[in-house]
């Protein structure tokens, strides 16, 4: 099995960065020079015909070395245009061609690089004994996951595709994950403990892989712009193996989590608290039988913003159950205001107005911190 170390993977994710007009901007490292000369640049574009903001970019690169020679390196980064649809509460999902569904800003920006991704793929064909390996920080990572997609499942394409991501963002709705995850040959998600970019979009969007393998490459707790940064991701990297990196399953999100009212002053602004405060709210969707209808929205693609209103609807009518299900909506909203800072004292109301407030203090925190992180990043 061909694969890229952690180290050419991250340089490669770098590269992506280093190109402004054209290859000739590109300074390559030792650990790709020998083994991989770069090609081509395809950038992506979102918007109307008088105004095409870049949203999207690709340096492509074809194996030259023994080990490499069948393969090709798809590097991708994401731009300000892409990123200011990440935390947009208002973004709906949009379809695949596997008949998923999937970020709007993500899929939009993938269609307008596809044509010139065809073009170099059908110009360097690889064989069933090579390897397409893409690769990409944080936004980047979020096109990459769709560009690896997109091949695995074209009968026009062949070989193994491994896709490789730093910080990336979740990407598609939960048939996404789940399906996207069996066709791509390996995955190699990395990721930084405090690195909020990780938690974006909110649930119902999910990552890949769906089973939550990951590489932690450092578990610092909390949320900081500074662990998004690739630069701070490829100090971890400078590895030739995967098995020297610190792999997990990160599973809580999958997890049955109950959270009690009084232990809510043990929460922290951390993303490990903000996946057990979803896994919580799944919980307690599922338990008191209102999964069902939230999840049909998230497969017709609503937006988040319509999604979220729908849950704290169901909430109310969770609490209305019995005094245990309201025990258990004061637990979660309680454990929500002190993530984001509220304090312990305010009165918990089973209302839809003080659910529904409470639900944008939580969004808007995480949003907040991905906004800071992507800032320092576009």
């Amino acid at each position: 099995m061909s694969e890229i170390s952690p180290k050419q993977a991250s340089y490669l994710a770098l590269a992506a960065y280093s190109i402004k007009q054209n290859l000739e901007d590109l300074e390559v490292p030792l650990a790709l020079r020998n083994d991989f000369s770069f090609k081509d640049m395809i950038t992506g574009t979102s918007g109307g015909f008088f105004f095409r903001p870049e949203t999207g970019f690709a340096l492509l690169g074809k194996g030259k070395s023994e080990r490499y020679k069948n393969d090709l390196v798809l590097a991708f980064r994401g731009t300000a245009g892409l990123a200011d649809g990440i935390t947009d509460l208002t973004c709906s999902g949009k379809g695949t061609d596997t008949g998923e569904t999937v970020h709007s800003g993500f899929q939009t920006t993938f269609y307008s690089m596809r044509k010139g991704l065809t073009r170099f793929l059908r110009d360097n064909p690889v064989t069933a004994n090579g390897t397409i390996h893409c690769v990409g920080h944080s936004l980047g990572g979020a096109l990459a996951t769709l560009v690896a997609n997109w091949i695995s499942a074209s009968p026009e394409f062949k070989g193994r595709v491994n896709l490789y991501t730093f910080g990336s963002p979740r990407v598609g709705m939960k048939s996404f994950s789940i399906n996207s995850s069996s066709r791509i040959s390996t995955h190699f998600r990395c990721v930084n403990g405090a690195d909020p970019v990780t938690k974006a979009p909110v649930w119902p969007f999910y990552h890949v892989p769906y089973d939550g393998s990951e590489y932690i490459l450092n578990r610092a707790q909390g949320l900081f712009p500074s662990a998004h940064f690739m630069a701070e991701y490829s100090s971890y990297t400078q590895t030739a193996t995967w098995d020297s990196l610190g792999f997990q399953k990160a599973s809580s999100t999958f997890k049955r989590v109950v959270l009690n009212y009084e232990n809510r002053l043990q929460v922290t602004p951390s993303a490990d608290w903000a996946d057990k405060i979803s896994a919580a709210l799944l919980t307690l969707l599922v338990d008191g039988g209102a999964a069902a209808s939230v999840f049909a929205l998230q497969n017709v693609g609503s937006a988040i913003a319509t999604i979220y209103d729908a849950i704290a609807r169901s909430i109310v009518k969770i609490s209305e159950l019995s005094s245990e299900f309201s025990e258990r909506v004061k637990g979660l909203l309680g454990h929500m205001l002190v993530f984001v800072g509220k304090g312990a004292n305010i009165g918990i109301k089973f209302t839809y107005s003080f659910i529904r407030w409470v639900f944008e203090l939580v969004l808007s925190k995480l949003n907040q911190a991905v906004k800071a992180a992507l800032k320092t990043t576009f």
